[in-house]
C-alpha cells in the first residue's frame, strides 16, 4: 500500500511547490497527488512542469481553468486534460469547487459533509479529499446520518498533526482538506500539504512553516 504526498492550490509558487514535495518526501510519500489551482503569479509553466514529472493524481482547480491563457500552450494541454475527479482503490479526489464537483466539495461542509460522504460510499472508498478552502480540516464522517467530528483545524492548530483515519466501523468515512501549498490567507492557517499512509491508516497534516513568497 502507498505513501501518498496530498497537495493542492499551488497557484504558481515554485520555490513553496518544492518545499511541499521536500516535506511530503522527509514523511515517506512515495505518490503524489495534486488536487488542482497549478496556475496562479509566479511561475505557473514551472509548477506545471513539476507537477508533470510527479503526479500520479492530478485534478483540474478553478484557477487552472481561469488561467489557462496565461501560460504556454504546453501548461494550457495538461490543465485543460486533467479531469474533475480521480478515484483510486484508496480515495477519491477533486479540487473542491463545487462548480467542477458537486458533492466532495467545501460548499458541503456547510452541509454537514452529507453529500460527501454519499459520494464516498458510491464510490465505495472511505477516504475523501479536496483542497480550494486554503485551511486545512480533518473531519471523521461516523455514518450517513450521523453529524461530522471536525478532528482537526489548522485555523486553531497550526501545528503538525498525526491523525488516525479509516476505523474499523465499516460505516465511517474521513474527509481532508490539505490546506495550500503556496498562498496561505490570514485566519486560515499556516501554508501545508499532507501525507496519507494508506497501510497505517493514518494521515499527517505538514505545516510549510518557512517564508512562502
Amino acid at each position: 500500500m502507498a505513501v501518498w504526498g496530498l497537495i493542492s492550490d499551488v497557484h504558481g509558487n515554485v520555490p513553496a511547490l518544492r518545499r511541499a514535495v521536500d516535506r511530503c518526501r522527509s514523511r515517506g510519500a512515495e505518490r503524489f497527488a495534486f488536487l488542482g489551482d497549478l496556475l496562479g503569479r509566479g511561475d505557473p509553466d514551472g509548477c506545471v512542469a513539476l507537477v508533470r514529472s510527479l503526479a500520479d493524481v492530478c485534478v483540474v482547480g478553478n484557477r487552472d481553468l481561469d488561467w489557462r491563457d496565461r501560460v504556454g500552450s504546453d501548461a494550457r494541454a495538461y490543465v485543460l486534460g486533467l479531469p474533475a475527479v480521480v478515484c483510486t482503490a484508496d480515495f477519491l479526489a477533486a479540487h473542491g469547487d463545487r462548480r467542477l464537483e458537486r458533492d466532495l466539495c467545501t460548499d458541503d461542509i456547510g452541509r454537514g459533509l452529507a453529500r460527501s460522504y454519499r459520494r464516498l460510499a458510491e464510490a465505495g472508498v472511505r477516504v475523501g479529499m479536496f483542497g480550494h478552502s486554503h485551511r486545512a480540516r480533518v473531519w471523521r464522517l461516523p455514518g450517513p446520518d450521523a453529524a461530522p467530528e471536525l478532528l482537526y483545524d489548522a485555523a486553531n492548530d497550526p501545528m503538525s498533526r498525526v491523525l488516525d483515519i479509516v476505523a474499523d466501523d465499516p460505516d465511517c468515512r474521513h474527509v481532508i482538506n490539505v490546506g495550500t501549498a503556496g498562498l496561505p490567507f490570514p485566519g486560515k492557517g499556516p501554508a501545508s500539504c499532507a501525507v496519507y499512509d494508506v497501510a497505517a491508516a493514518r494521515v499527517e497534516i505538514l505545516p510549510l512553516t518557512e517564508g512562502v513568497v
